[in-house]
């Protein structure tokens, strides 16, 4: 069976990790042709098109832009700027630029636009969320093209953070557990997911997660997958996992639904599944096209 494509993945940019700390060398690539410099605005991505394509915008200086990699295939390389906030560059958008959000856009993007954008909101989120020093609370600046803030207070380093968070297909015979969160519309449902705690292996998290959720213990935790999630700043780890039993006893906090699917039951649309661009519906799929 062919893979099925992981929304959001690298797709062959290469993040030039060891340029980050040579300015002249960033402001080189920034001022060169195959620049290409992408707006955000928090977790909004500027647009055009249809289908919608990346909006790029003149170079600008050094430092207001984010260095996010280069396109190995054709050279390209890639920057990020946020218009959003106090201290924002004047920029001006093409007029049939519009703000989407990349929930909304990244099914549909070019797998590597998909990833550019996934890469910048987390930086932007990154940036707003660390604009003080969290051991002084001294203001902090961004530096490393975009890739470090420093304190000018104590001088201590800060370095963008993602939070790993656990999601798994629970499976029973041949059906699957699916939820509701209590923040989703009814008629919805997805696989189980929760953050890694502090001194947790992944597995564990999984198992654990399960349990306080849908009161179901598992057992057989294998990983399966993975994807940059940045809303905000997370990456998704997905596993697959055997109940070893099919009795539920949900936690009305987390779940006010939880049931076990045939994939017959999917298949005929008994529940609204996530979409496209998310891990949750790659683990579903993936169940699905196990059986005809």
């Amino acid at each position: 069976m062919t893979p099925r494509p992981n929304v959001l993945a690298a797709a062959g940019l290469d993040r030039l990790g060891l340029i980050r700390k040579d300015r002249a060398e960033v402001l080189d690539r920034l001022g060169g042709p195959g620049a290409v410099v992408v707006p955000v605005r928090g977790q909004q991505v500027a647009v055009a098109g249809t289908p919608p394509a990346l909006v790029a915008v003149d170079a600008l200086e050094v430092d207001d832009a984010w260095l996010l990699g280069e396109c190995a295939d054709d050279g390209r390389c890639f920057f990020a700027v946020d218009l959003d906030g106090d201290g924002a560059p004047d920029v001006t958008l093409p007029p049939d630029a519009r703000w989407s959000g990349l929930r909304e856009v990244a099914a549909i993007l070019p797998a590597l636009d998909a990833h550019v954008l996934a890469t910048a909101t987390g930086l932007s989120q990154w940036h707003r969320t660390h604009r003080f020093c969290g051991a002084c609370g001294e203001p902090t600046t961004a530096d490393w093209a975009g890739h470090r803030r420093l304190c000018g207070g104590c001088g201590r380093e800060h370095f963008p953070r993602t939070d790993p968070a656990v999601i798994v297909a629970v499976v029973h015979g041949d059906r699957v557990l699916l939820g509701r969160n209590p923040a989703w519309p009814a008629g919805f449902a997805s696989v189980l997911a929760g953050f890694v705690e502090p001194g947790e292996s992944l597995e564990d998290a999984v198992a654990r997660e399960v349990l306080e959720e849908a009161g179901v213990a598992v057992t057989d935790v294998r990983y399966e997958s993975s994807q940059p999630w940045p809303f905000p700043s997370s990456v998704m780890l997905g596993f697959r996992a055997t109940a070893a039993s099919d009795e539920l006893d949900p936690d009305p906090e987390e779940l006010v639904d939880a049931a076990w699917y045939s994939r017959e039951e999917l298949r005929e649309g008994a529940v609204a599944m996530p979409p496209p661009v998310s891990i949750a519906r790659r683990l579903l799929d993936d169940w699905l096209d196990e059986a005809p």
